[in-house]
């Protein structure tokens, strides 16, 4: 009884951390810059240079410290976007 217990218990979590693990969109920093984004209702997330990280779905607005360049935008869940460097001004679009 004790092993049918712990194979639910262990299921159920399981089961439970699944859409944890697709959550958010992927964003990649094509970019010199580092941005320090908010989205959706998570502030405080780092898209570094040259890097692809996760941030939370939801609308975007991100700044580079250091330059003063901004971001800004939205992405659904699943959807993969990437920062550009268009003549000296970072562009968001989908991968």
């Amino acid at each position: 009884m004790k092993i049918i217990i712990a194979a639910v218990a262990f299921a159920s979590v399981t089961i439970a951390a699944v859409p944890a693990v697709w959550a958010g969109c992927r964003i990649s920093n094509e970019t010199k810059w580092d941005f320090k984004v908010e989205s959706g209702n998570t502030s405080n997330q780092s898209v570094g240079p040259h890097t692809t990280t996760t941030i939370a779905a939801g609308k975007i607005k991100g700044v580079d410290a250091k330059s003063g360049k901004s971001i800004s935008g939205s992405c659904k869940e699943g959807e993969q976007l990437k920062i550009v460097d268009d003549k000296g001004i970072p562009v968001l679009t989908l991968k």
